[in-house]
C-alpha cells in the first residue's frame, strides 16, 4: 500500500455492477476478466495520483490528493473499460462514487464519516455512472469544463446511515451513456411510486426525452401513447421516478387500468393523494383544494378507457397551477395543454445477416429478452451460437416489451431455435404471463383485445380488413382493398386507429409513385401516405377476420390487387421511370410476396405464374435472385397445364435468374423450354428475347458460335419490331462477344450504339450497362481516365435503381484501375463491399471473369500485405451511400 495522503483527501470507490451475474455468465473466465479490470484501474490510478486504500473483491478504495485528478481518473477508468474488448460479449460495469472530506487516517487507512458518505454515494449509482458529492462538485465544476465534462444536478437524495439529505451530481463524459436508472436512495419526497420487481431495461433517450419536456416551462400535460405491450407504463413510472426530486410535494401513481367508467376518475386520484369527500363540495374540488398550492406530479396510468375522465383533470389543471400531469394510453386524451409523445417498440437488429454478435447483444429488444429469460433460467446466456435466433426472436415481436417479456419466460422450457419455432403462432404461445401482472397483460392476445375492445364497429371492420396486408399500405390501396364500396368511412377509420396506436403511418420518401393501380389500367393516383401494422397486431386482425368469414374474399381483393400493380408496373421497370417503380415494388415486396404464397395456397397457379412473370425483372434489378427463381419455379411446378404463354415467361424470368447465379445448365434448360413456348404461342417477341436470353447464357459458357447466332437472330427481329430498347442490350450481348475474341473496335461500336439507344430511350439501366461495358473496352485502350468516367456514370446509374449486382461489377472495375494508378488501399476497400454485396444476394463472379479477379486480388494483397484484410473487411462495413461516395472521388 502506497503512503496514504493525510488532510482534505478526494476519496473514490468503485465496485462492479452485477459482479454475481457476471460471474455466472463468465465461469472460468471471471478471474481472467477481473484482473484485466483490475489492471485497467490501477494504470488510471496511478496515472493521476491516486493512493489504493483498499481492495475486496471487485471493489477499490482509492484516496487521490487533488479533486481534479481523482474526477480524471475516473473518467480515464469509465472510458478504458467501456473500450475493452470483454469475452464472450460480456459487459463489465462500474459504478462509482467520489467525495471530498478530511477522514482519519489509521494504520489501517481511513475511517469516519467521510469513507461512509463515499461508501454510500457508490451504492446509489449504477454501472457506468460517476456520482460526485456537493463539496466535490463545488470544487471541480470550473476545472472540468476544459476536459468537456458537465455535470448533472440529480437533487438531494437521503443515504442510508446518514442524517441529513445530500445533494448529488452525475459526472456527464461526451461518447459515454449518461441516462441511468433512478438512484438507489431512500425517497425525500412524497410519493406512492411502485417499486418495479424486474430491472429496467434501455430507454434511456426516451426516458430523457420525457424528463426534459415534463420539466420544460408552460407543459402541464405530457401524454405516452402506443399499442399495448409497448411498455409505456414502465417507462412513465421510470420517468417519474427520476423527476421525484424535481417536486417539492411529491409524484403520485394513478392506475386507472382497472376502472370501468370515468365518472370514477376522480375517486382513483382521490385514494392515491388520500383525499377525502367534503360536505358541501365535489371530489374535484376537495382534490383541488388539497393541491391548490402544491408542486405536485400525478402519474395517470392506463387512461384509454375512461379518457372522458380527461374533463376533470382538465378542471384540476385550471385550479392548481403548480400541477403536472404525466399520462399513458392507448390515444392522446385532447386536452388543450396536452404534448403527446409516441412510444415505439423497442430497437431490433437488422435483418440479413448483416448484425455482428456485438451489435445484437446492444440491441434494446435483445437485452431485454436476455435479463427475463436469465431469471427463469440458470446459465441463460447470449452466446454467438444462439445471438440470431434471440435476435430474429425479437424482430418477430416487433421489439414489443410484453411479447419479449412473455416469450423469454418460455425459456424455461425452449431454447432460443425451438422458441423461435414456436412464435409461428405468437397469440398462441405467448400465454401465461405472470400472475401478479394487470389480467390483460397476462397474454399477447389479451392485451391486444383490450385496445380492440374500445373500437367502434366501422373501425373493427376495416382494421381487421387492414391485417391482409403485410409490410403496410397506402390509403387508396386500403380504400381499394378494404373499403371498395365505402361503408366504412375510410378517412375517419384510418385516423381514429392511428390515434389509438394500432396502425402508425408516415410519408415516403422521394418522388417515385407511391401508387396504387387498378386493373382496368388507368393512370396510378399519387399517394404519399402510407399505414403499417406491427405483425403482432396484424395476427390478431386476421384471427378477427377468419371469424367474421371475410378472409378469403379479402385476400382474393388483396391478391388482385397485387396483380393489377405487378402488371402495370412491368414494362415501366425499363425507362425514364424505372427507378421509382422499382422502388415502389420495393415497398410492396412483402405483399407481393404474401399474394404469391396465397395464390399458391389457393392452388391457382395462373396467378402466380402472372404475379411471379411479371416481377423477374424486378427480383433481377434488386438482387433478390434466389427468392425470385423459388417463387417463378413453384408457380411452374404448381401450373405445369397453365396457359403456355404464362408459363414461357416465368421460363424467361428462371433462366435469367439462373444465368446470373452461374448455373448455366439450368438456365439453358429453362431458357430452350421458353423458346419452344414462345414459338408454339406465335409470340414474335417472345421468340426473340429467348433468343437473346440464350445467347447471353451461351457467351457465359464460352459457346462464342452458339452465342453469335442466337444474339444476331434476336437483333433481326428486335430490328423489325422496332423493339429499341431490346435493341440495345442485345448489341451489348454482341459487343462482348467481339470483346472478347480481341475485336475491341467491333466491341466499341457496338456498345456505343446501345448507348445512344439508351439515351435516346431516357432508360437508366440500358446506358448504364452499355457504360459499364464501352468502359472496359476504353481501359483495355489505354484510356484510364476515359475508364473511369464511363464507370462512374455507370455506377450513379445503378446506385439509383439500386441494381445491387451490377453496383458490385462497377466496384471491381473502379478497383481494377485504382489497383493499376497506385491507390491499393481505396482499391481494397471497393472490392471489399463488392465482396460483401454478392455474398448478401448470392451473385457470384461469373466463370469467365473469375481468372482476372483473382490475379488483381492477388496483386493487391502482395502490394498491401498484412493490411489488405483489415482494409478488404473495412470496405464491406462501408454503407451503400458511403462507398458509392468513395468510388465517385
Amino acid at each position: 500500500m502506497r503512503e496514504l495522503p493525510g488532510g482534505t483527501v478526494t476519496l473514490l470507490l468503485t465496485d462492479i455492477e452485477g459482479s454475481t451475474r457476471l460471474l455466472h455468465r463468465l465461469g472460468e473466465r471471471y478471474a481472467e476478466t477481473l484482473g484485466v479490470h483490475r489492471d485497467l484501474m490501477r494504470a488510471a490510478f496511478a496515472r493521476h495520483g491516486g493512493a489504493e486504500v483498499d481492495t475486496q473483491g471487485d471493489a477499490f478504495f482509492v484516496a487521490f490528493p487533488t479533486e481534479l485528478g481523482c474526477v480524471r481518473a475516473a473518467v480515464e477508468c469509465q472510458r478504458a473499460l467501456a473500450a475493452h474488448a470483454w469475452p464472450d460479449g460480456a459487459v463489465v460495469r462500474v459504478r462509482m462514487g467520489v467525495h471530498t472530506g478530511e477522514p482519519s487516517r489509521t494504520d489501517e487507512g481511513y475511517v469516519g464519516m467521510d469513507v461512509n458518505t463515499t461508501a454510500r454515494i457508490c451504492s446509489s449509482g449504477h454501472g457506468g455512472q460517476i456520482l460526485l458529492s456537493d463539496r466535490t462538485a463545488a470544487l471541480v465544476s470550473e476545472e472540468i469544463a476544459a476536459d468537456g465534462l458537465t455535470l448533472r444536478d440529480l437533487g438531494e437524495h437521503r443515504l442510508k446511515d446518514i442524517a441529513s439529505p445530500q445533494r448529488l451530481y452525475q459526472l456527464v463524459i461526451p461518447e459515454q451513456p449518461s441516462d441511468f436508472p433512478a438512484l438507489r436512495t431512500q425517497a425525500t419526497r412524497p410519493n406512492n411510486l411502485p417499486t418495479p420487481l424486474t430491472p429496467f431495461i434501455g430507454r434511456a433517450q426516451e426516458v430523457a426525452a420525457v424528463r426534459d419536456l415534463m420539466l420544460r416551462g408552460g407543459v402541464r400535460v405530457v401524454t405516452l401513447t402506443g399499442p399495448g405491450g409497448t411498455g409505456k407504463s414502465r417507462l412513465a413510472l421510470r420517468t417519474a421516478t427520476e423527476l421525484l426530486y424535481r417536486f417539492a410535494d411529491g409524484v403520485f401513481y394513478v392506475p386507472l387500468g382497472t376502472l370501468r367508467s370515468a365518472r370514477l376518475v376522480p375517486s382513483a386520484i382521490a385514494k392515491a393523494l388520500g383525499v377525502r369527500e367534503k360536505r358541501g363540495s365535489t371530489l374535484v374540488e376537495a382534490i383541488a383544494e388539497h393541491l391548490r398550492e402544491k408542486d405536485l406530479l400525478l402519474v395517470l396510468d392506463d387512461s384509454e378507457r375512461v379518457r372522458a375522465g380527461a374533463r376533470e383533470v382538465a378542471e384540476l389543471l385550471r385550479m392548481c397551477p403548480r400541477l403536472k400531469v404525466l399520462a399513458t394510453s392507448r390515444e392522446a386524451l385532447r386536452l388543450l395543454a396536452e404534448h403527446e409523445v409516441p412510444i415505439a417498440p423497442l430497437g431490433v437488429p437488422e435483418r440479413g445477416g448483416k448484425a455482428r454478435f456485438q451489435e445484437i447483444a446492444q440491441s434494446e429488444a435483445v437485452r431485454l429478452f436476455v435479463d427475463r429469460a436469465e431469471s427463469v433460467r440458470a446459465g441463460f446466456s447470449l452466446s454467438a451460437d444462439n445471438a440470431s435466433s434471440v435476435a430474429e426472436i425479437c424482430r418477430r415481436l416487433d421489439g414489443l416489451p410484453l411479447a419479449i417479456e412473455l416469450a423469454a419466460a418460455r425459456s424455461r422450457s425452449y431454447g432460443p431455435s425451438e422458441l423461435l419455432e414456436a412464435l409461428s403462432s405468437r397469440l398462441s404461445v405467448l400465454t401465461d404471463g405472470p400472475i401478479d401482472l394487470p389480467e390483460r397483460q397476462q397474454t399477447l392476445r389479451d392485451a391486444i383485445a383490450w385496445s380492440y375492445d374500445l373500437l367502434e364497429p366501422a373501425e373493427k371492420m376495416l382494421f381487421n380488413r387492414l391485417g391482409v396486408f403485410v409490410g403496410g399500405c397506402t390509403r387508396t390501396a386500403a380504400n381499394e382493398v378494404c373499403d371498395p364500396k365505402g361503408e366504412l368511412s375510410l378517412e375517419a377509420s384510418l385516423a381514429s386507429l392511428a390515434a389509438k396506436s394500432l396502425i402508425s403511418f408516415g410519408f415516403r420518401q422521394g418522388d417515385g409513385p407511391d401508387k396504387v393501380v387498378r386493373p382496368e389500367g388507368e393512370a396510378p393516383e399519387s399517394d404519399n401516405m402510407r399505414f403499417v401494422m406491427l405483425d403482432t397486431l396484424r395476427e390478431f386482425a386476421n384471427e378477427q377476420l377468419d371469424a367474421a368469414s371475410e378472409g378469403a374474399a379479402l385476400r382474393e381483393r388483396h391478391r388482385a390487387w397485387c396483380l393489377a400493380l405487378a402488371v402495370h408496373a412491368e414494362p415501366l421497370l425499363r425507362g425514364r421511370e424505372s427507378s421509382a417503380w422499382l422502388d415502389r415494388l420495393e415497398r410492396e415486396h412483402d405483399n407481393l410476396r404474401a399474394a404469391l404464397a396465397g395464390a399458391l395456397e389457393a392452388r391457382i397457379p395462373e396467378l402466380a405464374l402472372r404475379l411471379g412473370g411479371a416481377l423477374w425483372f424486378y427480383w433481377y434489378q434488386h438482387g433478390h435472385w434466389t427468392e425470385g427463381r423459388e417463387w417463378l419455379e413453384r408457380a411452374l411446378e404448381r401450373g405445369a397445364s397453365a396457359d403456355p404463354r404464362l408459363r414461357a415467361q416465368a421460363l424467361y424470368g428462371v433462366a435469367d435468374l439462373a444465368r446470373h447465379q452461374d448455373q448455366t445448365e439450368e438456365a439453358l434448360a429453362a431458357g430452350h423450354d421458353a423458346l419452344e413456348l414462345f414459338r408454339a404461342s406465335g409470340d414474335d417477341t417472345g421468340v426473340a428475347r429467348a433468343l437473346s436470353q440464350l445467347g447471353y447464357i451461351h457467351q457465359v459458357r464460352g459457346d462464342t458460335e452458339e452465342a453469335a447466332g442466337a444474339l444476331a437472330e434476336a437483333l433481326t427481329v428486335f430490328r423489325r419490331l422496332g423493339d429499341l430498347e431490346r435493341i440495345s442490350f442485345t448489341l451489348v450481348g454482341l459487343g462482348a462477344l467481339a470483346h472478347l475474341s480481341g475485336d475491341l473496335g467491333s466491341a466499341r461500336e457496338h456498345y456505343e450504339e446501345s448507348l445512344e439507344l439508351g439515351r435516346r430511350l431516357g432508360d437508366p439501366n440500358a446506358m448504364a450497362t452499355a457504360l459499364v461495358n464501352l468502359g472496359e473496352v476504353v481501359q483495355q485502350q489505354g484510356d484510364g481516365a476515359g475508364a473511369a468516367a464511363l464507370y462512374g456514370e455507370s455506377l450513379a446509374l445503378y446506385a439509383r435503381l439500386g441494381h445491387l449486382v451490377a453496383i458490385a461489377y462497377c466496384l471491381e472495375q473502379i478497383g481494377s484501375l485504382d489497383a493499376q494508378a497506385g491507390r491499393p488501399e481505396r482499391a481494397a476497400r471497393l472490392l471489399g463491399n463488392a465482396a460483401a454485396l454478392r455474398t448478401e444476394i448470392g451473385a457470384p463472379i461469373q466463370t469467365f471473369n473469375r481468372q482476372r479477379y483473382d490475379e488483381e486480388l492477388a496483386v493487391l494483397r502482395a502490394a498491401l500485405g498484412e493490411r489488405f484484410d483489415a482494409l478488404f473487411a473495412e470496405g464491406a462495413e462501408l454503407p451503400r451511400d458511403a462507398v458509392v461516395k468513395l468510388a465517385l472521388a
